[in-house]
């Protein structure tokens, strides 16, 4: 019985080499393949080539363009910088005499202020985390120690 499957396999495989035990026919399975290959191409083709496609491809090339002139027009990024420090970061008054100092109704802050904690009074958090690790300890000694008592005590029955 055995024999006689094997040789109907052997004897398919010699008869036709374009034939997968898996995945079926060779030939066919190239042919569709090349199918799939083709529709996908003939897709791309058509939607590249649409006319909203194009329209919108040419208005996002001149958006970049409009957009680049206008950089460099303004002075690329140091001139952007330094517009913007002019209006973040307050100028020195020591020119012709004035005096350095800031109005005290002047501020800029663009974060917390710096405030400093005051000292808490009393027991600090570390030793309270030290003594439970200290009393969880013991315990756990306490009950390992009292578990290996009574397995000594026990009689086998």
């Amino acid at each position: 019985m055995i024999l006689g499957e094997t040789e109907s396999i052997l004897s398919r495989h010699l008869q036709d080499d374009d034939y997968d035990d898996f995945f079926g026919n060779k030939k066919k399975r190239k042919a569709k393949r090349a199918k799939r290959k083709a529709k996908r191409v003939a897709r791309r083709t058509v939607r590249r080539s649409a006319p909203k496609r194009i329209e919108r491809k040419a208005k996002r090339t001149k958006f970049f363009k409009d957009v680049g002139q206008i950089y460099k027009e303004a002075g690329g990024a140091t001139a952007i910088s330094q517009a913007i420090d002019s209006f973040t970061k307050p100028k020195p008054l020591d020119a012709y005499g004035a005096s350095t100092e800031l109005p005290s109704d002047f501020s800029i802050g663009l974060g917390a202020d710096a405030e400093t904690e005051e000292e808490k009074k009393g027991i600090p958090t570390v030793v309270y985390i030290l003594g439970g690790v200290v009393v969880v300890g013991v315990i756990g000694l306490a009950v390992m120690s009292s578990s290996k008592n009574k397995q000594y005590q026990q009689y086998p029955q």
